[in-house]
This record gives C-alpha cells, structure tokens and sequence, in this order.
C-alpha cells in the first residue's frame, strides 16, 4: 500500500519497526477531501485521532495574510497534519483533492512503548542465604525462587498484602525443554516467573540485542513491561531445561501489581510540582520525542525519551522525587514502572482534568 510507504517516514512511525506500522493498517482510517474542504481546525480540545496527509496537497491559513502550502511527501507533511495548528492556530483546507490517513493517538503512543528498548535486566542478587523451604533443582541449578523473588525490584514495590494475594493466584505450569513461555508478537496477557528450571530470552536479530540470548533462572520473572505498557510481546520466552514456570493473568496483575508500581501523583506531590523549578529535591520528565515536547511541555520540566531512558539513569538522583509527565500516555507510564524497578521515587502526573489544571503550568497541552 502506497499509503503506509509514506506514512512509515512520518513522525512518530519513522520509530516504530514497518511490520507493526503495517500491522496498524486496519484500524486506520482513509479520508479523501475535495478541494475547498476544511481538514482540521484549531480546537481548545485535542483530537483522539492524528492526521497525516498521504496525497494532494493543503493550505494552512492562519490568517488571512499568513498562508503556507503543504504538499504531500515534503518535509511538513511528516508530522502529523494536527501539529500546524498547534502553536499558531487557524485552519488546514484542502488546496486540491487530497488523501488524509486517520490513526488514534492511544493507538500510535502503545507502538512507541512496544519499541522502547528492552534490556531484560532481572534480579541481580548479591550473597543470599537460601533456605531449605521451596528449594527447587533442574539437577544442575539449585535456587530458592521465592526469596529471589521477595528481593526483586518488582516485589520491593509490593505491600506484605500484595504479595500474598499475588502468591495465592499465582498458576504453576509444567513445561519441558524447547517449551515456548512466550513469543515475540503475542498478546501480553500474563506475568510469568520462572520456578524450576533455566529459561532464556531469544532477543530480536535485528534488534538491540542482535539476537542475544538472556538466560533466566528461578524467580526472575518476565512479561511484566507489555502488560504496563498494554504491548505485544517484543520476543521470545524458552524453556533451556524441563522445569516449571507460574503464571499471573492480566486481571490479577491490573488488581494487585498495578497500583503500587505505576504510582500516581498525590495532591501534596502536584502542588508541589507548580514550583518545581525551586524545589531542588523535585524533577519534572517528559518522555516523548523531542518535537512533541517542544510543542506542548510543561514549564520547568525535562525531556528525556522513553527510548533514552534506561541509558540515563545513572545521571538521575535517586535522593529527588521523579514526577513524568501525563503527555506520553502508555510512555509515560512505562517509564514510572522503569524508574520504580530501578529504586527511583517515582510517580505519574496528573493529566489536566486535575484540580490544579486551572493553573498556566498544566493547561498548555489540555
């Protein structure tokens, strides 16, 4: 499809690997303008949707005097159509018949988070008394899973409560050597933590990882990030040796993990975000892209890429408290569940509905 060649070198797909751009095309939406019709309008509400111009070409008036042509395939057509009227406003009218492609913004922000780098770090644990209780042997590994679990950044997040409820719907399942846990593309609809037995990670060839395999042994647990971040599966789960592994549907994870490790701001944390360019002990983080933050981000407030994050968190200080910011949707929450599971202070923003969205500082992206 002509269409998807030129919206894959369109901001943000230009990020996201062509067979998920592709894979988005049925929940696409095609509209054809005649010449005269008005596309978009400057509106005080943000769409649902995101427009990109695929054929023809349109005019952007700002005002009567201050008019550009944007044609199809040029620079400012790759961003989306929605953005022109951000700063200065005014209307996008079709200069002759033109194609738009239509795509939700949820839809576009759950790519981005499913292409964020994953680096698979899972529970390093220094020397550790095991007990007798709950040890379990694949004859070659001896680990007690479930106080490497307790000690995971996962579980440290977890209240005692938590982790008794997520202990008692935990589902063991038997598998064998080769056993596919999990594949790369498939729906994240569990959390799964190794019990008995060697598992390994088969990391993408064409990746970060250039096809690394990333062994896991009882008590790491994976398939967390694409339940946070509502993604497809970014690889491959197999079992090295027969053993065991257990299973926490999505339901039991939204109920009991959720919460605790994607934290939302309180109000005490929201007012003191107003004046966050003198609290020292307080940072602001935006992890969109840079052109998005540039439009719309909040005062005082840094901009670090969900894709850049992992790398950079050995320049943030773990003695502050980290507010991300609402605008990157599944981003934004994936990065508080990053910097938690690193044993940072970290916490969601409110988004503009809040009762401090009245002030100048929350209401530029509303």
């Amino acid at each position: 499809m002509e269409a998807l060649d030129i919206l894959a070198r369109c901001y943000p797909f230009h990020q996201i690997d062509r067979q998920e751009v592709a894979a988005l095309e049925p929940r696409m939406k095609t509209c054809e303008f005649k010449r005269g019709q008005t596309l978009l309008k400057r509106s005080a509400k943000q769409s649902d949707q995101l427009s990109y111009l695929i054929s023809g070409s349109v005019e952007l008036r700002r005002s009567f005097f201050d008019r550009v042509i944007v044609q199809a395939g040029s620079d400012a057509a790759l961003q989306p159509l929605d953005y022109l009227l951000l700063s200065d406003g005014g209307q996008i009218v079709a200069q002759d018949d033109c194609v738009v492609v239509q795509i939700g913004r949820d839809l576009i922000d759950r790519s981005l988070a499913a292409n964020a780098p994953n680096d698979y770090n899972v529970a390093s644990l220094h020397e550790t008394d095991l007990t007798d209780e709950y040890l379990v042997s694949d004859g070659n590994v001896a680990v007690d899973w479930m106080s490497r679990f307790l000690q995971s950044p996962l579980a440290q997040n977890l209240p005692a409560l938590s982790i008794q409820q997520v202990l008692a719907r935990l589902v063991t399942i038997d598998a064998v050597k080769g056993d596919a846990i999990v594949r790369r593309g498939s729906a994240g609809d569990a959390l799964y933590i190794v019990l008995r037995g060697m598992a390994y990670v088969q990391t993408d060839a064409q990746g970060v990882y250039k096809g690394r395999e990333i062994s896991l042994m009882p008590g790491d647990y994976f398939g967390e990030e694409s339940l946070v971040a509502d993604t497809p599966r970014n690889a491959t789960v197999l079992m090295e040796s027969d053993g065991a592994v257990a299973r926490l549907d999505r339901d039991a994870f939204d109920e009991l993990i959720r919460p605790h490790v994607i934290s939302e701001a309180d109000d005490a944390l929201m007012e003191r975000s107003l004046l966050a360019d003198a609290d020292e002990k307080l940072v602001v983080i935006d992890v969109r892209f840079p052109v998005e933050f540039r439009r719309d981000g909040l005062p005082h407030s840094i901009n670090i890429p969900i894709s850049l994050l992992r790398a950079r968190l050995h320049l943030l200080d773990k003695q502050r408290v980290h507010l991300i910011t609402h605008h990157g949707g599944r981003r934004s929450e994936l990065a508080v569940f990053l910097l938690r599971q690193a044993g940072f202070n970290a916490h969601l923003m409110a988004s503009a509905e809040h009762r401090f969205g009245h002030v100048a500082a929350f209401d530029r992206g509303a």
